[in-house]
């Protein structure tokens, strides 16, 4: 890609150059106005259209369009540019009016039209400061006559008039400039009278030059590429109706057909931009800053309705100035190209079929119409950014730009129309099951799960609802602390079998010891005293009254002694229950007793060891989850007594059965956070079902004392389907009709 040059003279392109070479004018043709062969005045599209015609090309046509606006407004010079030509060139009537232009003035006027006719006014050098030789002079490309000689003004203005205008939507296209001469500057009326007919005049002007860019862009697009790629390049687009996948070969094949640094595609979503794919990349992350740069710039700039590359020479506004500094920040690029895709407009398909201005037997409507939304009414499809990471090579819209996005236009319309359609997957899928040769095995397969929907239905089958727990023996107590203290010492140690009464392990307390030696001492003080008021009392030589305050002294110490004795038999008690024995016939459960409890201080109730009976019968602890308690407790108000069958984790190759005797009332949470229902069963002691052994498995020595279990509670007889897919049901129930019924 090269970057287009700016406009630095008015002259003729020089031999080097790659502009095309005007042909010979036809003197005949000028008509001096725009009038039909009545004599009356002629509708100006009727005659620009007609000018273009009879024209062989754009430079043709510009040529002839110039000649006769040069007759129909009075000018004294026309300027025009055009991206094929190196520098703008200008027709004058007078050589010296010419001399005395700005030339650099005019290039900016030319570089800066916009859509809308634009009046002006243009600076002129004073005669005497003219230097320029005869061979610089403002030559005609667009006219072979000889300008006629200049003619001097006794005092010349400084400034005349003048009118600019673009003719194409593209901001690199061709543009004009009518300046008035000396000796006719208009005045307000009349200049406001001539934008009006400037702006008709452009409007016809655009209609004819895309005509020839059509067949311009159609030719150069050819020409680029060699006949099979280009032709297998366009028809990739159209490989299939999937949107992202249209959009990544959109992307990637643009990329290589260009040679473009990177391609992104973004299609419109809803009304939104979306990017959809970046060539070169596998997956588009939507979060990162340079896609999300990105869509924000092509929305903004979609606003415009034509291809535009960023950044421009002409000021931007704000809106779309600040979104594509941070676009430019984000990725690095030097310059893009922002192509808009749409689908075309009811009057761009007007356009494009047969006409009386545009005779053609191609129906389709022209490629500018997929990428410039001239009447406001297309519907924009996606938008396409070209973009560029060296500042030397910079983006500009070409004709293969055009013709690519064009059909890129097309294979995104298509795959959004086919993304539309309601229902798209099942139809698809549908098709997959039914269509072609798949009928008959379809057809087999409906009426085989319909056969087997049916037999679900009626074959029954013993519904079971699973439960989790452990396995335990049925009698077992737990052993307390009955006093505080300090454990002194341990006597057994885990699994190891106890009888009733025996000592497990003896605690110590000091205060209960001193409490009693006090106490016994205090008991023997008495005693004695006791002893000589006694002795006293049975001597004849006492007095009566010693006698009888003796008497009274030895109630009093009686009493004291039986409170003193009473007290001791408590400490006694007390002491007594420091020894901790085994309540019942058993085994010690309990792991690791020394390491947890010697030497360590316990409180009146603390929980010191199990004693378990395992050559008796054992119960299994359930917890049944809350949703299928219902089914449990249907099915046990017909049967008290449930079915169990169990799998121990110690044991998980066999099977072992129960018989469900209580269920708990209300739910609770477990230590998982799940509602549950407490039950239990009781084991039948010959329950294994593997046949390997009839030892009593749970009076064996390979009993274990909280041995994890799973559970499958049968609760009667049903359906096969009601059985498999009872919780899909309730789950419907629960969570949908709940909230209609």
């Amino acid at each position: 890609m090269t970057q287009p040059r700016p406009v630095t003279s008015f002259t003729k392109p020089s031999d080097g150059e790659t502009a095309p070479s005007p042909p010979s004018i036809d003197p005949p043709y000028l008509p001096p106005t725009s009038r039909d062969d009545a004599g009356h005045d002629a509708p100006v599209s009727d005659a620009v259209l007609s000018i273009a015609a009879r024209s062989t090309s754009p430079t043709d046509f510009l040529r002839r369009i110039a000649a006769q606006w040069t007759e129909t407004f009075s000018l004294a010079a026309v300027a025009l540019a055009h991206p094929d030509w190196p520098r703008p060139m200008m027709v004058a009537r007078d050589a010296e009016f010419g001399r005395r232009l700005d030339a650099d003035f005019i290039d900016h006027l030319l570089t800066s039209s916009r859509s809308a006719a634009t009046a002006c006014d243009l600076p002129l050098r004073r005669p005497e400061t003219q230097s320029l030789p005869d061979d610089n002079l403002p030559a005609s490309p667009l006219s072979d006559e000889t300008p006629p000689a200049p003619t001097r003004s006794s005092d010349p203005p400084d400034r005349a008039r003048g009118m600019h205008i673009r003719l194409s939507p593209q901001s690199d296209s061709c543009a004009a400039l009518l300046i008035y001469g000396n000796d006719r500057l208009p005045d307000t009326a009349t200049q406001i009278r001539d934008l009006k007919r400037l702006a008709d005049h452009a409007r016809c002007c655009r209609v004819a030059l895309e005509g020839f860019d059509n067949d311009r862009d159609r030719d150069s697009f050819r020409s680029t590429l060699p006949l099979s790629d280009s032709t297998r390049a366009l028809r990739h687009f159209h490989q299939d109706l999937d949107l992202t996948g249209t959009a990544y070969r959109i992307a990637n094949e643009t990329r290589r057909l260009l040679s473009l640094d990177r391609v992104t595609v973004l299609a419109s979503r809803r009304g939104r931009l979306r990017v959809e794919s970046v060539s070169g990349v596998a997956v588009v992350d939507r979060r990162a800053n340079a896609i999300a740069a990105a869509t924000t710039l092509a929305t903004r700039v979609l606003v415009l309705g034509r291809p535009i590359t960023l950044p421009a020479v002409e000021p931007l506004p704000p809106q779309i100035a600040d979104p594509l500094d941070h676009y430019l920040e984000a990725t690095d690029v030097a310059s893009v190209l922002v192509v808009p895709l749409y689908r075309p407009s009811p009057s761009a398909l007007d356009r494009g079929r047969p006409g009386k201005h545009r005779p053609s037997d191609i129906a389709d409507p022209p490629p500018s119409s997929y990428t410039d939304d001239q009447y406001g009414d297309a519907e924009p499809i996606a938008v396409m950014l070209l973009e560029s990471f060296s500042d030397a090579d910079r983006v500009r819209f070409t004709p293969a730009m055009g013709s690519i996005a064009a059909e890129a236009a097309v294979a995104l319309s298509n795959a959004r129309e086919h993304q539309r359609i309601f229902g798209l997957r099942v139809l698809k899928t549908l098709g997959d099951w039914f269509g072609g040769n798949r009928l008959s095995y379809s057809t087999l397969g409906l009426l085989t799960a319909a056969a087997s929907l049916l037999a679900a239905s009626i074959i029954q089958v013993d519904h079971t609802i699973i439960a989790t727990g452990f396995v335990e023996p049925a009698e077992q107590q737990n052993v307390f602390a009955r006093s505080d203290g300090i454990v002194k010492q341990i006597f057994v140690r885990d699994g190891q079998p106890v009888a009733a009464g025996d000592v497990l392990m003896r605690l110590e307390n000091a205060d209960l010891e001193t409490q009693a030696e006090s106490l016994s001492g205090e008991i023997q003080t008495t005693l004695q005293r006791l002893t000589s008021i006694g002795s006293m009392l049975l001597d004849p030589a006492t007095d009566k009254n010693l006698s009888q305050r003796m008497a009274i002294e030895q109630r009093q110490l009686q009493s004291e002694l039986n409170h003193l004795q009473g007290q001791q038999e408590l400490v006694r008690r007390q002491l007594s229950e420091l020894e901790i024995t085994a309540p019942i016939d058993g085994v010690v459960a309990a792991w690791q007793l020394k390491r947890k409890l010697s030497g360590r201080p316990i409180g009146r109730g603390n929980q010191l060891l199990s004693i378990v009976r395992t050559d008796g019968p054992w119960q299994l602890r359930l917890e049944i989850p809350d949703q299928d308690a219902a089914e449990v407790a249907r099915a046990r108000a017909t049967d008290d007594e449930l079915r169990v069958e169990f799998a121990a984790a110690s044991h998980p190759e066999s099977t072992f059965s129960a018989t469900l005797q209580s269920i708990a009332g209300v739910a609770r949470r477990n230590g998982q956070g799940r509602t549950v229902i407490d039950a239990e069963a009781t084991v039948d002691p010959r329950s294994r079902t593997d046949r390997a052994s009839d030892n009593q498995f749970f009076a064996s020595a390979d009993a274990h004392n909280g041995v994890d279990a799973t559970a499958k509670i049968h609760c009667g007889r049903r359906s096969l389907l009601a059985s498999w897919f009872g919780d899909v049901a309730d789950f419907v129930h629960r969570n949908l009709l709940f909230y209609v019924r």
